[in-house]
């Protein structure tokens, strides 16, 4: 028994220097958080910490979120606190939760580390400031931001459902979803209609993208500041060279927008851009031609003040729609300032535009736009240049729409034609297609074609469009379409002859009357249509032609034809009249009848007959 006792004592011996020789545990190493969610689950892993600072803590998962240099994780199953800095190294288990509430294609990755022993940790914990990144609605919610503390800017707040939930918009049609998911508001809280500054946690929670406030300090309430620049000179509103054209290309409204204030640009002229030059230095070019200016207070407050300053030497060339100008200072009340800039007056070169605002009262004046009201085409035809309109489209027809983006489209109703120019409805238009509805324009006439161009209101425009089998023509011979009731519209002339002068023009005949045709020119990318079947420069000869082109004004005292189609229709041959019995009856392969044979295949008697 006793060498029994002595066996049992030696091998516990044993076993105790076996267990303190073992060696420590082996880890994954992951140097930072981004190469510890990286990393494949269900590993354990050791992640060394770097300045590590903890945002958040949700006591619904019991996660802490943790961000360094790097990205950003969720932690479970050790005690962190809010506010504080890391650093050292954790052990923990490496998991994924695919975020998927709805029954849909994941949305959005939960990377974690759960601790299982603590006591394999080591880390020091000093105070740190919760500060987020600064970022974009539309850049904060996506995978790569998950757990991370961002800062967004002058947002709007609106209520989203049951109440529980808000939508932060920016204004430029992003949005995000904020939820108090971490209780950190109070129960009487009242959340700004707007906040200059929200700092949370980006999540994917339930359905949808959220940022989590992680105080009640970090919604700050937007303070309206009472005075806004909108500074050309130094090329951030706008790049230098770069024109007003912000929807597929076309010249149209460009709306700038600093601290709630808007400021609109019509542009009247392709060459309205923002210019660098050696003499102005960078700034807002606004060509005549009808350009318009709107600025616009933010709600709540009004326009008192705005003073331009001039780049380089000259006027401001524009005049307001209610209150005054004084050199280069507009004085009045109102919550939104309109300055139109006539044709007669020169380009105004402006570095800057400074508003200045005052709380709204009831003495504030709205600056509108009194609209003429037009029923129809003809009754926007017949308006004086310049002369704002709201035109009543019915069943007007596409008829052809420039090529290339040049901004030009053709339109015509039972009660004239017209052009819509350099239009932000240019976009949405295509040809054959009638439109009903209205649109907001500025009268505009060149080379006596009257244009419709962009109003400030033309966004409000409401346009409905189907397709249409056939256009509306107007029949004749050349003499009788070629006048001034059928200008912009889609006439049909038969039997004429057409010579080409080029790869892209010629003449129509008939008759005593002639008139050009303008298939467009290439090298300014004005070309209606491309009819390349029968058209060849100096070569196409062509007689009894049916032509269907649009009626348009090549200056104040010329027409000219853009076609939509040409043919060539042959005479039949085969009735021959009495008079011509006994001769011969010759005619060439346009049906044109000959005196005498003529080199090459002719048609004699209804018989082909080729001359050598």
């Amino acid at each position: 028994m006793k060498r029994f006792f002595t066996l049992m004592l030696v091998l516990m011996a044993l076993v105790k220097v076996s267990a303190d020789e073992l060696p420590a545990p082996v880890y994954l190493e992951a140097a930072n958080i981004a190469a510890f969610n990286a990393v494949e689950d269900g590993k354990t892993v050791r992640l060394t910490l770097t300045n590590a600072r903890v945002n958040a803590y949700n006591d619904l998962s019991a996660t802490y979120y943790v961000e360094d240099a790097s990205g950003a994780t969720a932690i479970k199953g050790i005690a962190l606190t809010k506010g504080t800095a890391l650093n050292g190294y954790i052990v923990g288990k490496k998991g994924t939760e695919d975020v998927d509430y709805v029954n849909t294609p994941s949305q959005g990755l939960e990377y974690s580390l759960t601790v299982e022993d603590a006591t394999l940790s080591s880390f020091e914990a000093t105070s740190a400031e919760l500060a987020g990144t600064a970022m974009t609605i539309a850049e904060a919610a996506r995978q790569a931001n998950y757990g991370r503390l961002v800062t967004l800017s002058d947002v709007s707040i609106a209520a989203l459902g049951n109440g529980k939930n808000k939508e932060l918009t920016d204004g430029a049609g992003n949005t995000i979803k904020c939820r108090d998911l971490f209780g950190v508001l109070s129960a009487d809280y009242e959340w700004p209609s707007k906040a200059s500054k929200v700092t949370g946690v980006v999540l994917f929670y339930m359905t949808g993208w959220f940022i989590i406030p992680i105080s009640q300090e970090a919604i700050v309430k937007y303070e309206q500041p009472t005075e806004v620049a909108f500074d050309f000179s130094n090329g951030s509103l706008m790049a230098p060279g770069a024109k007003l054209a912000d929807r597929a290309g076309f010249i149209f409204n460009k709306t700038f927008t600093v601290d709630g204030v808007a400021l609109q640009v019509t542009a009247g002229s392709a060459q309205s851009a923002v210019y660098n030059d050696t003499n102005r230095g960078t700034c807002l070019a606004m060509f005549p031609m009808y350009a318009m200016m709107g600025i616009t207070a933010p709600e709540g407050y009004a326009v008192t003040k705005i003073e331009f300053t001039q780049a380089g030497t000259g006027n401001l060339n524009m005049t307001p729609m209610v209150g005054s100008v004084e050199d280069h200072t507009w004085t009045g009340n109102a919550d939104v300032v309109y300055f139109t800039m006539p044709q007669s007056q020169g380009t105004a070169y402006l570095s800057k535009v400074a508003v200045t605002l005052a709380a709204k009262t009831a003495e504030t004046v709205t600056a509108t736009i009194d609209y003429t009201e037009c029923a129809n085409i003809a009754a926007f035809n017949a308006l004086e240049t310049g002369t704002p309109a709201k035109v009543t489209l019915t069943d007007a027809e596409v008829t052809g729409i420039a090529a290339n983006g040049y901004g030009t489209a053709w339109i015509q109703d039972a009660t004239g034609g017209c052009l819509i120019q350099y239009s932000s409805l240019i976009e949405g238009l295509q040809e054959k297609t009638k439109l009903n509805g209205v649109v907001y324009v500025i009268a505009r006439k060149n080379s006596g074609n009257t244009q419709m161009k962009d109003a400030i209101d033309t966004p409000k425009s409401s346009l409905t469009s189907e397709p249409v089998a056939d256009l509306t023509m107007i029949e004749g011979t050349l003499s009788e379409v070629n006048v001034a009731a059928n200008l912009n519209k889609v006439v049909k002339i038969a039997g004429a002859s057409f010579v080409a002068t080029s790869a892209t023009a010629g003449t129509l005949t008939q008759g005593d009357a002639t008139i050009d045709v303008n298939n467009g020119s290439a090298t300014a990318n004005q070309q209606l249509h491309k009819i390349t079947d029968t058209w060849v420069k100096n070569e196409t000869t062509m007689s009894n032609v049916t032509i269907v082109a649009i009626l348009t004004a090549k200056s104040s005292t010329a027409n000219q034809l853009l076609p939509i189609s040409m043919t060539t229709e042959t005479v039949g041959i085969s009735n021959v009249n009495v008079a011509d019995e006994g001769r011969l009856q010759i005619y060439n392969l346009q049906g044109v009848r000959l005196n005498e044979l003529q080199r090459g295949l002719n048609i004699v008697n209804g018989k082909k007959i080729v001359v050598r």
